[in-house]
């Protein structure tokens, strides 16, 4: 398999003076934990943890002033960590495997669980991750330590696991359907190269790759050129709507989320331009009705799980989502998790990913929640 293909040719590391820029974001620190507990102390607790109110606020004060070439050094942070780690030390050179094709890079973050390695073909359950970070930022690094995870939890159930990550590229310099046509050769090689079967592959995928994943079941139900995975769907804190037209979650969350609607709307608007609105409304916003009266259960696997936290500002349109998908009649588990916020499987995993990695034998209690969440839900899904 060819190692050439390059997703994100011109996206370059953080220069020196995009990290001086970051100490302007010095005095936004005294800020946050003032508003943080003052409004605690005299108005309301808005339901979550101090840590997290403290880290989601300042991430809302922050979030406009950061370089993009930071915000995406940041979600390839995992990759140093996972380099020196004490916990794969004796079996690093069988995980994280670049591969390529003609027109997708990834990686294979492991082909079983670390330290019992099988061909991807003849393990249990292939997971195809689609990263997110509103296709702008984000990387197969991104959830390196939790699928490592998630695959060490399943071994001990008996059941191996593969996951490959797709590496696809970021707006602004790629816009649709460049992200899809990725995802949909990095699939083919998983049926053609690799010699999966179908009925083993479950994407996975969180916010826009959530969003990824479901472009990409719809090109398949619509080419049927290859069968769709059969393993089922997992979506994670999925971005539905592209616009965020919808109130409900955006206003009622948006003093506990970190994400703000500007930032994600004008995100939106890079992959998918305004002038799309007319021709593919319904990949824009999912929640939307189907053309030519297709139906969710003509393009979903037979099983499909959707986890969101309570706290997270895209929950409504989660919901209306799932309550379209069962109105066709899908088959679909959806989990609210009282009191967290966007994607936190992932992003509170990567606040645990050093103490994670450095940790030999059994991982303490309290540590990778989002991981062992995930893995039950997986495991489950296979009875």
């Amino acid at each position: 398999m060819s190692s050439s293909y390059e997703p994100n040719p011109s996206i370059k590391s953080a220069t020196l003076m995009d990290k001086l820029q970051c100490l302007t974001l010095l005095p936004i620190l005294p800020w946050t934990l003032f508003q943080v507990l003052l409004t605690r102390a005299v108005w309301t607790n808005n339901g979550l943890s101090l840590k997290a109110d403290l880290i989601c606020t300042f991430l809302r004060l922050a979030q406009p002033f950061l370089p993009l070439s930071i915000l995406r050094d940041v979600t390839k942070d995992s990759e140093p960590k996972f380099a020196k780690s004490q916990r794969f030390a004796s079996n690093r050179t069988e995980l994280y495997e670049k591969v390529s094709g003609k027109e997708f890079s990834g990686r294979w973050i492991c082909k079983g669980c670390p330290g019992k390695p099988k061909a991807a073909s003849n393990v249990d359950l292939v997971l195809y991750y689609l990263h997110g970070g509103a296709y702008q930022v984000g990387h197969p690094a991104s959830a390196l330590a939790p699928f490592l995870h998630i695959a060490e939890l399943a071994n001990k159930k008996g059941i191996s696991i593969a996951v490959f990550a797709l590496d696809y590229s970021l707006t602004p310099e790629a816009q649709f359907p460049t992200q899809v046509i990725q995802a949909k050769a990095a699939y083919r090689y998983l049926l053609e190269d690799q010699k999966i079967d179908a009925a083993k592959i479950a994407p996975i995928g969180d916010s826009a790759g959530a969003h990824l994943i479901l472009s990409l079941l719809s090109v398949l139900a619509d080419e049927k050129s290859l069968p769709k995975p059969g393993a089922g769907v997992f979506l994670i804190a999925p971005w539905i709507d592209l616009r965020c037209t919808r109130d409900g979650s955006w206003v009622r969350n948006r003093d506990s989320d970190y994400l703000l609607r500007n930032w994600i709307i004008r995100a939106g608007l890079q992959v998918m331009p305004r002038q799309l609105d007319s021709t593919v409304p319904h990949i824009i916003n999912f929640a939307l009705p189907r053309p030519d009266k297709q139906s969710w259960a003509q393009i979903l696997p037979a099983k499909v799980w959707v986890g969101i936290g309570s706290k997270d500002v895209l929950l409504d349109d989660a919901i209306a989502f799932v309550d379209r998908v069962k109105g066709d009649g899908v088959n679909v588990e959806f989990q609210i998790d009282n009191g967290k916020v966007h994607d936190w499987h992932i992003v509170e995993d990567l606040l645990d990913a050093d103490q994670y990695f450095a940790t030999v034998g059994e991982v303490p209690q309290g540590l990778m929640k989002g991981a062992k969440n995930m893995a039950e839900v997986i495991i489950s899904s296979l009875s």
